[in-house]
């Protein structure tokens, strides 16, 4: 049986990488059996419990770092692993802040062919995104598709010069629009990767100065005061990604920041979490600030009183 081939789906923090695949699995990916690898930068990974709960595709986790930059033996053992279940399609999501030309280095050390690369590029943050890092637009260059997500958020005019934008960084891709993540699959997959691969990038955490900040913590959150933490983020702090449970509520929220947007989204899970809440912020220059951002958070703890009454309806509820 022959190798099946390997996607691979990139974009800046918070692009809506995630959004597309959990869409594609919900849609049924066209009648394909995936599988998914998902990269995280942080150390603790999140994506892939996301992905998880959208379909029954089989997902293997790389956490702490880029694939790129990594040893090609951690991505070996996750094809294999991958492989047992006879995919029809495998596809690499790749951290954040990942370098196109050492994914794909990567993808061709493991013998697979390479389908695409696929781009994801956030409309509502194009202009930031850009500014933020010189990542963002070796991304976009890289890529054979770039999606152009989070329409819905955009007018007209933001619209066009999101298109006008990405021509101008890449002539040869073929632009997508795309809401809440819904593609097409007959669009997405096929054989599209031709050329040069890009050449490698020193360095390219370092350009931007970038790190990630874990903050967990195992009692209910003040909503309120969850929000009010989030929005008066300093403006290192460009995207945060969580599961948290707050006290108005007996299930725990996907929580979604980029650019100063906040989403929460209630999630029903099969099993309860341990621990309560995990956020992991992304930025620039953040490792000098962790403290008072963890800090930040655990502000936002309810009373005692009102977390013993939430624990006894919540201990009711998982049984």
């Amino acid at each position: 049986m022959p190798n099946p081939p390997l996607t691979i789906v990139t974009g800046f923090l918070g692009s809506g990488k995630t959004t597309l695949l959990r869409a594609l699995l919900a849609g049924g990916a066209g009648g394909r059996r995936l599988a998914l690898i998902v990269n995280e930068f942080g150390a603790v990974g999140l994506d892939a419990a996301t992905l998880a709960r959208a379909g029954d595709a089989p997902v293997v986790e790389l956490a702490g770092g880029c694939v790129c930059c990594a040893a090609g033996s951690a991505l070996l053992l996750a094809i294999e692993t991958l492989l047992d279940f006879a995919p029809d399609h495998l596809v690499l999501e790749a951290s954040g802040l990942a370098e196109p030309g050492g994914i794909i280095r990567q993808v061709r050390s493991t013998g697979l062919p390479l389908d695409a690369v696929v781009a994801v590029a956030d409309a509502a943050n194009l202009a930031a995104t850009l500014a933020a890092t010189p990542v963002t637009a070796w991304q976009l260059r890289s890529a054979d598709l770039i999606v152009l997500s989070k329409l819905d958020l955009v007018g007209p005019a933001e619209r066009a010069a999101a298109f006008a934008r990405l021509r101008e960084l890449n002539p040869r891709a073929a632009l997508i629009p795309a809401s809440h993540g819904v593609v097409a699959p007959t669009l997405l997959f096929g054989p599209r990767h031709t050329g040069a691969d890009p050449e490698p990038i020193a360095d390219h955490h370092g350009a931007a100065d970038f790190a990630a900040v874990t903050w967990v913590a195992d009692v209910p959150l003040r909503r309120a005061a969850l929000e009010q933490a989030l929005q008066t983020l300093p403006p290192e702090v460009y995207r945060a990604k969580g599961l948290v449970h707050c006290s108005d509520a007996p299930w725990p929220d996907e929580l979604q920041f980029v650019c100063g947007r906040v989403t929460f989204t209630a999630v029903r899970l099969k099993q309860p979490t341990a621990p309560l809440n995990t956020l992991v912020l992304f930025g620039s220059r953040l490792p000098v600030q962790a403290e008072g951002l963890r800090a930040r958070f655990d502000a936002c703890a309810d009373s005692p009183e009102r977390i013993a009454l939430w624990r006894e309806r919540y201990t009711s509820f998982k049984s």
